[in-house]
């Protein structure tokens, strides 16, 4: 078996800015000002923009850093999940990567929804998959209190449009396929900046065929699965082992990280029951984990911080 993977080399750079003394009083900024300021603020809000996604990966792997995946996009009171302003909150704390489900509606649009029904997420009822892009549209999204938001259900060409620069989506397909998921990244200038799941090598296979150039997630307990995904035409370099729900599995870890392969986990258990440890999921191994309690995982990490100076060490994989 031969295995064909990307070698990064590192770099560490740093910036500061310097604030007025705090005896000076600040002139109002001039609208040239204010523009300059708001174009640097927007620059700093897409930092992701350009970045070589396997790169990046290889370097976590190689520096010991263990990025978040916001399932469902990380929902917490205030913010839906499936929504972008969840993705925003979860991107604020220093999650990377968006775990969203994509279903379509009877008139053929992608939009981000977990379940077959829009009742439980949203103040309307009925069948995803029996209402139209414009009923959906209508609808307003429910937060886990029960709180109706002034907040609507996204397409998933909105949610790829939003995470452009920001992050990274992690698709996981409900009433779809993976011809329509393909051609909506394509459409959207997705492709390098997702990561589709897939739940059988065969799927994994079949994804690769038609879209080899998209990341992808699939399940590998053994050599002879690895076998079969290369023999499939699965590229390693885009691959990313999931290890399963629990705290991982250290021992197969290591020789995937051997293979130059990455892995991810979620202890969702333990976050339910109050005894997850973030930081033994990320010494077992993992590249990514998958978290329910977002601000709470990237606390115990440093998340934020750390996915940062990953890139700015990572030469490799910078845009």
């Amino acid at each position: 078996m031969r295995f064909l993977f990307g070698v990064s080399l590192f770099a560490l750079a740093a910036c500061s800015a310097q604030a007025p003394a705090p005896e000076q009083t600040a002139e109002p900024a001039t609208p040239s000002e204010l523009s300059a300021t708001q174009a640097e603020t927007a620059a700093s809000d897409l930092w992701l923009t350009g970045v070589d996604l396997p790169a990046y990966l290889d370097c976590a792997r190689e520096q010991g850093v263990t990025l978040l995946q916001a399932h469902r996009t990380g929902d917490r009171p205030g913010a839906a999940e499936n929504s972008i302003g969840a993705m925003q909150t979860s991107l604020d704390d220093g999650a990377l990567f968006m775990e969203m489900d994509v279903a379509r509606t009877a008139d053929g649009v992608l939009v981000l929804m977990h379940d077959d029904t829009v009742d439980r997420t949203t103040n309307g009822t009925g069948a995803v998959s029996e209402m139209t892009y414009a009923e959906i549209s209508e609808l307003q999204l429910v937060d886990v209190d029960g709180q109706v938001l002034d907040e609507g259900v996204p397409s998933f060409t909105d949610a790829l449009s939003f995470l452009d620069g920001r992050g990274f989506a992690q698709v996981d397909l409900k009433d779809t396929s993976f011809e329509e998921i393909s051609d909506s990244l394509v459409a959207a200038n997705a492709v390098d900046r997702s990561v589709v799941i897939t739940y059988s090598i065969e799927d994994a296979i079949l994804l690769a065929g038609l879209l080899p150039e998209v990341a992808l997630s699939v399940g590998a307990r053994n050599s002879d699965d690895l076998e079969r995904l290369s023999q499939g035409g699965v590229a390693f370099d885009l691959a990313t082992i999931w290890l399963g729900v629990g705290t991982g599995n250290p021992e197969w870890d290591a020789e995937l990280a051997n293979l130059g392969l990455e892995t991810s986990f979620g202890d969702f258990g333990g976050e339910r029951n109050g005894t997850v440890d973030y930081q033994l999921l990320s010494q077992n191994g993992a590249e990514v984990i998958s978290v329910d309690d977002v601000p709470a995982a990237a606390a115990a990490l440093d998340a934020y911080d750390a996915s940062r100076a990953l890139l700015e060490a990572c030469p490799a994989a910078q845009g």
